[in-house]
């Protein structure tokens, strides 16, 4: 399980202060448009194009 957050309308890795959601590895591995349509209900005002590779970007640096 990953632990992110919404934070000046980007995800970024959870800095274990305010709200913040999980996510599973194989859910991060399901197809764009799912993860898409997921964040999009989870952050109402996201403005970054949510794809597996960004989440992983996002795991390994930080922030997106």
């Amino acid at each position: 399980m990953f632990k992110f957050k919404l934070k000046s309308f980007n995800i970024i890795k959870d800095d274990n202060f305010g709200r913040s959601y999980y996510i599973c590895k194989d859910c991060i591995e399901k197809d764009d448009k799912i993860l898409q349509k997921s964040f999009s209900k989870i952050c109402k005002n996201l403005n970054i194009q949510i794809t597996s590779n960004v989440l992983k970007e996002i795991l390994i640096n930080g922030k997106s």
